[in-house]
């Protein structure tokens, strides 16, 4: 191998020496300072004499100059704050001090070292944060987990009061309108009735309302689209609200646009919750002149209002028009617990649709919007069918749990040309279902031991195939469709009308008729 050139090792000594900024001292073996060299200087010895103690110089040699061999001293701190590195080699008459700058070196060392503490600090921090925020997660999995519970608890209570009041309603309505109907009652005792009947419907009404309020609260209204005769649902509607109007003086007008559809998909249900909630409110605040609606079609919207000609809502009041429990002051005390509205603007926006209101003092109102709908597929005409589908007395098993429900259920059916047959829970039901081979059944699912639910599961495991009409007093979308897939064909919700029961079952019997 090559030997450097001297010259080159004069220039890479000199660079070292330097970049080191050397400085010796040579010390006796008394320890007095006998000479010194480099850059003393440098160091802070600015006043170094021959012929002392050198430890009266330099402190820190203090104890160091007696070693037996060659120490080396790193980072010591010299007088002026500099670091040095520091050799103390020992000799026959006497020791060297080297001292070799180390400053640059320490303060790479000392920010490398605050650049690890700051790492560990920072790890150890980070580690911290990750217990909590995995501490953070299982507590809000726990929370979740509650807010499950708590939900599933909401749910199934608004299905048991929606039962226990529904079931008892079902009985005070479908009674109270036998009797209406039934024209024996003196002028007297047919006010009574009428005053029955009319509390009757409007406590199914509230407790609709507050039901429904709650279910929205819960996220647990879900659409279910179907094919709608809008013309018809809105005939359906102006008998319900025509005696009311005509008492009060009012006319009650309907405008159908000639270029609405003959069926759309939307969910019908819900659309005529809004549109009877709208009716309600407009014909309880008008004194006099109209009450009209409104339907138009135009590009995949079904348009709808309600307009009146009442005291009309001041530009103030108007935001919180829609707010639940919101009612307006009046000069005397109408019906309801304010939550009509409420329910109809969030329902509105279910369907894709807005709901807003047009009004001022003493102008009437406008209450108002759109929902989205499709068209739907034109059906073939079935009316000449029906007498033929009917002509036989047809068999229908009703299975309820509440007698009086049972009892009225029969008469609908006995009024509607059917043959009855009862049982009183779904263990019965199963029995008569197999042995006298009903041609449909209406089957209560919400009953003790053996459910509707369990019934219908098993008459579906024993191969029967005849039509079966859940009956239930939940309007929680999540019954319906277990009833439906457990293997009902239909799903009621009570109290139902007998026209709803009697047209319901025509409709299936048809259908299986044709089948």
């Amino acid at each position: 191998m090559a030997t450097i050139p001297l010259s080159i090792a004069k220039y890479i000594r000199s660079m070292w020496m330097a970049e080191m900024i050397i400085t010796y001292l040579r010390i006796d073996k008394h320890g007095n300072l006998v000479d010194w060299g480099g850059y003393p200087q440098h160091y802070g010895l600015t006043n170094l004499a021959t012929g002392k103690p050198v430890t009266e110089q330099v402190g820190f040699l203090e104890g160091l100059l007696s070693v037996p061999h060659t120490q080396v001293l790193q980072f010591v701190r010299v007088a002026n704050g500099r670091c040095a590195h520091v050799h103390i080699m020992p000799l026959d008459n006497g020791t060297y001090v080297l001292m070799l700058d180390a400053t640059a070196e320490h303060d790479r060392q000392q920010k490398m070292q605050q650049q690890l503490n700051e790492l560990s600090i920072l790890t150890y921090r980070q580690s911290q944060w990750l217990q909590e925020l995995e501490t953070t997660r299982q507590q809000l999995a726990e929370e979740k987990r509650l807010l499950n519970e708590v939900s599933e608890l909401k749910s199934r209570f608004i299905a048991t009061l929606s039962h226990e009041l529904r079931s008892s309603l079902t009985s005070i309505v479908g009674y109270t309108e036998l009797l209406d109907e039934a024209k024996q009652a003196d002028v007297r005792e047919a006010n009574y009735l009428s005053s029955v009947k009319n509390n009757a419907n409007h406590l199914l009404s509230l407790i609709d309302n507050v039901l429904d309020q709650a279910k929205l609260e819960a996220g647990q209204i879900v659409l279910q689209p179907s094919s709608c005769d809008v013309k018809q649902l809105i005939a359906d509607l102006k008998p319900l609200f025509f005696p009311t109007a005509q008492e009060k003086g009012l006319a009650f007008e309907t405008d159908i646009q000639p270029k609405m559809p003959a069926r759309v998909i939307l969910d019908e249900w819900r659309f005529r919750q809004v549109l009877i909630n709208l009716i309600t409110n407009a014909l309880n605040f008008t004194e006099q002149g109209f009450v009209r609606i409104t339907l138009g079609w135009q590009a995949g919207r079904l348009e709808f209002s309600v307009a009146d000609s009442g005291p009309g809502i001041s530009e103030q009041a108007q935001p919180k028009i829609f707010a639940p429990f919101h009612r307006e002051s009046t000069t005397h005390a109408l019906p309801g617990a304010g939550l009509g509205l409420a329910i109809s603007h969030h329902i509105v926006n279910l369907m894709g649709g807005e709901l807003t209101v047009e009004s001022s003092l003493g102008q009437g109102s406008i209450f108002g919007g759109f929902v989205e709908a499709s068209l739907a597929q034109p059906t073939a005409s079935t009316d000449e069918n029906v007498s033929t589908a009917t002509e036989a007395k047809a068999k229908i098993l009703i299975v309820d749990d509440n007698a009086d429900i049972r009892n009225l259920m029969e008469i609908y059916l006995e009024d509607g040309g059917y043959a009855a047959i009862t049982a009183g829970d779904g263990a019965e039901a199963i029995i008569l279902a197999l042995q006298t081979e009903p041609d449909l059944v209406l089957m209560d699912m919400q009953m003790p031991v053996t459910s509707g639910y369990e019934a219908v599961q098993q008459l579906r495991s024993d191969n029967f195939t005849k039509p079966i009409i859940a009956l239930s007093a939940s309007t929680l979308a999540q019954d319906k469709s277990y009833a439906l897939e457990v293997g009902c064909d239909h799903y009621l919700v009570k109290p139902v009308s007998p026209e709803e029961l009697l047209n319901t079952i025509e409709q299936i019997l048809l259908k299986q008729h044709l089948a």
